[in-house]
């Protein structure tokens, strides 16, 4: 029986519909709420999960502050069978357990290929953790080796703390851990993850994962607790970790104040262990008070664009209570920039980076990166810890120029100002070429980029236009459409289809529209029609060669509806196996295939990575457009790149007919803005000629002569001196019979 509406305010209510949270993604009548007076969390029993997993995970989820819950800080919780490979899956049953003042259970079976799933959510009076039991049992024949299982947390926007120990390993094993928890954090909120079986890591400890086999008639069990908390800081994280594992435990108070002795008023303290961040806790009006596990640590205080104190040690002892007082932190400073084109003096966007000083751990203290803005085109003023730095200022960076490292020296309460002239080393546009990023995210479900940052950053990386293809979304494409109209730059809508066995970008669409399908559910065959009533006239095979990427799933049988060809690129990716993706598309032309190559950077935090880090450049004759963009890579008249550029004689995508027993000639024309390291030729038998630079030149024309076998193609491989590599489409090659010509005497 479901709650009702006179439940008290610190019962535990259990509710069926659409979820009460803002934004939140439950919003059909099977959908399942928990409520307490501390947290509020929804499952997807009836709505579509993000990433085409299966029904039963936390989909939506948010503390109470006030009384009021916020708005969703949740994309997905939930219990991954083998780190994100494809899900298939034919059932999702769901049973309210328990239903009572005092606590709430709801039951969800599931399967996985032949492993049953039986999770068990339990939310307590009181309590600000959901429970988490999933069992997985092998009902099968064969068994599962050596998969990664477990919980996943990926929350809506913020920042992320790995597990502690962890910071900066991507994937790997747990080696060095301090603890078994992650958590997503804004100053807000914070939703942490408490995995004690966790040996595995993967996403910056998004991913917490248990090494497993699971042999026929094996089972595994799970257990985890989703922590919800109304601020960012994580010291009832650490709490909750103390009393679920009985360890002893001290307490630490202290005040914080600048040198001045002005109290700060929400000083943040930051914890190390054995060298490496912890766990922070935040003050109110100078003060502070955490809970620490025994053990050996070192702290400082910190605040919003303040520059942090010194370090200090302390021992924590069972039971002891410490104090620990910071008095010299430095008020904020303004750096102020303006970044122009030497020679012309013209503004550029630029992407400024801390390359050396202070950057703050906490995320929504400030930013190790900046962007300049987009009203002002080349200009920057940014509240900024006070000291000495170098920055790294950039545009185009590796493609167009080279970055310009900046001193500056920043004043507590004042401002330093600071001129950047960078050279353009090449001008693609002059010659008829534009580059796109054709991969990238906002901040839908796993991304963390507003679309004015995206737009911004887009534009700080020299592309010609701007793009956006959020996971089965298109909620921000109005709004990023508008910042770059702003800038009357060229904007690409897209959409990146997410079913749990393959991910498909499809673009140009039109705006303003609602998907109609269930990515999850749906076939591939479905999925095409689908981008192809959206309006798109490209669709490309995302990262196909990941877990979950297509040729990666038609390999294993995991493609609903099996293989269709209705797709025009193979993407090279700029964070995923780029190489065999290349390695395909040759496959593909040798086998008559005209897929061709396609780039996209991937990237979800401008502030992490950047855009367009690999790019696709087309020549585009005529007025560019969207459409008119499209069109030529659609003719293959294109390259990717993540450096060099390459300008051909005889244009990628077209044919070149060579008489029987001659020679093609192939010219192009190579740039690099960190100097070229060679250039390599392919053609259907493998590699056909090599060519080394000395020296590192800028430019270089090369000329290719080699001599067809028969019908086939030629594409060029080119590097640069830091190794980046660009990737053309094919030339065509059409082999025809030498026909002599008729001699003067007529015979």
């Amino acid at each position: 029986m479901l709650a009702g509406a006179g439940t008290a305010a610190a019962d535990v209510s259990v509710e069926r519909g659409p979820t009460p949270l803002e934004n939140g993604d439950a919003t059909a009548a099977e959908d399942i709420t928990l409520r307490n007076d501390h947290i509020v969390v929804s499952i997807a029993a009836q709505s579509a999960p993000p990433w085409g997993v299966a029904r039963g995970g936390i989909v939506d989820a948010a503390p109470i502050k006030d009384g009021e819950p916020l708005r969703d800080k949740l994309a997905l919780v939930d219990l991954i069978p083998n780190n994100w490979s494809s899900w298939p899956t034919t059932y999702q049953n769901f049973e309210v357990v328990t239903d009572t003042p005092e606590k709430a259970v709801i039951r969800v079976e599931r399967d996985w290929n032949d492993v049953r799933m039986v999770t068990r959510y339990t939310l307590s009076e009181g309590s600000d953790r959901v429970h988490m039991v999933t069992t997985m049992t092998n009902e099968g024949d064969s068994a599962y080796e050596d998969i990664l299982s477990g919980y996943v947390l990926w929350p809506d926007g913020g920042s992320f703390f790995s597990v502690p120990g962890l910071q900066g390993v991507e994937e790997g094993e747990v080696d060095g851990a301090l603890a078994d928890w992650s958590a997503g954090y804004a100053e807000d909120w914070a939703i942490a993850l408490h995995a004690p079986y966790v040996e595995y890591v993967d996403y910056n400890s998004r991913d917490l994962y248990l090494r497993q086999t699971l042999e026929p008639g094996d089972s595994q069990r799970f257990e985890g607790w989703l922590q919800l908390r109304p601020s960012g800081d994580l010291g009832e994280v650490v709490q909750a970790e103390i009393e679920r594992k009985g360890l002893a435990a001290s307490t630490v108070t202290g005040t914080v104040s600048t040198a001045d002795g002005k109290q700060v008023d929400k000083p943040v303290v930051v914890f190390e262990k054995n060298g490496e961040p912890y766990a922070w806790t935040v003050g109110e009006q100078g003060r502070y008070q955490m809970v620490l596990p025994e053990g050996d640590y070192s702290s400082y205080a910190t605040a919003k664009a303040h520059a942090q104190s010194s370090s200090r040690t302390l021992s924590a002892k069972a039971d002891s209570k410490l104090t620990r007082n910071f008095n010299d932190l430095e008020a904020p400073g303004t750096l102020r920039m303006s970044v122009h084109e030497k020679g012309s003096m013209e503004p550029l966007d630029a992407r400024v980076t801390v390359a050396e000083g202070q950057t703050p751990l906490v995320g929504y203290l400030g930013r190790k990166t900046f962007f300049t803005e987009l009203e002002n085109e080349g200009e920057l003023s940014v509240q900024i810890a006070p000291g000495d730095y170098v920055f790294k200022v950039s545009h185009g960076a590796g493609f167009l120029s080279r970055p310009v490292k900046v001193d500056a020296s920043v004043p507590s309460g004042d401002a330093e100002e600071v001129t950047v002239g960078i050279e353009r080393r090449t001008a693609p546009n002059r010659k008829g070429w534009y580059a796109a990023d054709l991969h990238h995210h906002s901040d839908v479900l796993d991304g963390y980029t507003p679309p004015e940052y995206v737009i911004r950053s887009e534009l700080a990386e020299g592309l010609d236009l701007t793009l956006l293809s959020d996971h089965d979304s298109m909620v921000n494409l109005p709004e990023a459409s508008h910042y770059a109209n702003k800038r009357d730059e060229p904007f690409i809508p897209g959409i990146e289809f997410s079913p749990s066995w393959a991910h498909f970008n499809a673009y140009p669409i039109e705006i303003g529209q609602e998907l109609q399908i269930d990515p999850g559910k749906a076939s591939v065959q479905e999925i095409f029609a689908e981008a192809e009533r959206l309006g798109a006239s490209v669709i490309q095979a995302n990262h196909p060669f990941i877990a979950y990427g297509y040729f990666t799933s038609l390999n294993k049988g995991d493609v609903p509806g099996g293989f269709s060809p209705n797709f025009d690129f193979v993407e090279l990716n700029g964070q995923e196996n780029y190489e065999k993706a290349y390695k395909k598309a040759r496959q593909l032309w040798r086998e008559g295939d005209r897929y061709y190559i396609s780039a996209g950077s991937d990237v979800h935090d401008v502030w992490a990575k950047r855009s367009g880090m690999i790019r696709m450049f087309a020549k585009v004759d005529g007025a560019l457009t969207p459409e008119s963009f499209a069109a030529s890579m659609q003719q293959g008249h294109s390259f990717a790149t993540m450096g060099p550029l390459v300008y051909p004689e005889q244009m990628f995508g077209e044919t070149l007919q060579v008489e029987t027993g001659t020679e093609a000639e192939l010219g192009f024309t190579l740039t690099a803005a960190s100097g070229l390291k060679g250039a390599t030729l392919h053609g259907p038998a493998g590699v056909v000629a090599e060519r080394s630079f000395a020296g590192a030149p800028a430019r270089r024309t090369v000329t290719f002569s080699p001599e067809p076998e028969g019908d086939g193609w030629y594409s060029l491989v080119v590097t640069d001196a830091n190794d980046k590599k660009a990737f053309t489409n094919p030339i065509w090659i059409d082999v025809v019979e030498h026909r002599p010509m008729a001699s003067d005497d007529g015979e």
